[in-house]
């Protein structure tokens, strides 16, 4: 279902995959990112691609791409075949049975320094919709779930900033 991208590039945005936050220009985070002296080794990242970091797969670090850019060699750039709707694979990549099982086929002595490589990663079998579109209409149906859930979460805030305090 996917191919492992090593495109390299060092001319184009850094992205950056978290847990909570899945792809998202470096530039837009809190945290100073700091690339090192080079560019270079950075992989090229396209639209629909699914990247994860390699080192905290079992906690969830994986999404589908909504931008074009470059990611740490550390992270792994999984490229879509044509019959994958990436947004649907972001969301089943984060499931917690998925998240065990790639704890138990990555590398390493302790979770601090377990790697899932692409091979292992690629070797996992999963259950999934055999329709392109079916695949699209449930990955649209979670990604205006969370929307929704976004939006009420600020409403709530927005509430809670305006009452009063009673003494």
């Amino acid at each position: 279902m996917f191919e492992e991208s090593d495109e390299r590039a060092s001319d184009r945005e850094i992205l950056s995959v978290s847990v909570a936050n899945g792809i998202y220009p470096a530039s837009e985070s809190d945290r100073e990112t700091n690339p090192g002296a080079s560019l270079a080794n950075y992989k090229i990242v396209h639209f629909g691609d699914v990247v994860y970091n390699s080192m905290r797969m079992w906690q969830g670090a994986v999404d589908a791409s909504r931008y074009d850019g470059i990611v740490s060699p550390a992270y792994v750039v999984a490229r879509p075949n044509s019959e994958v709707y990436a947004r649907f694979f972001a969301r089943l990549l984060r499931q917690p049975m998925l998240l065990k099982q790639y704890q138990q086929v990555s590398q390493g002595n302790s979770k601090d320094t377990q790697v899932l490589k692409f091979d292992d990663f690629a070797s996992i079998g999963i259950s999934m919709p055999a329709s392109e579109n079916e695949q699209r209409r449930i990955g649209g149906f979670f990604d205006r779930l969370d929307s929704l859930i976004t939006l009420h979460q600020r409403k709530r805030l927005s509430i809670r900033q305006r009452s009063p305090v009673w003494s």
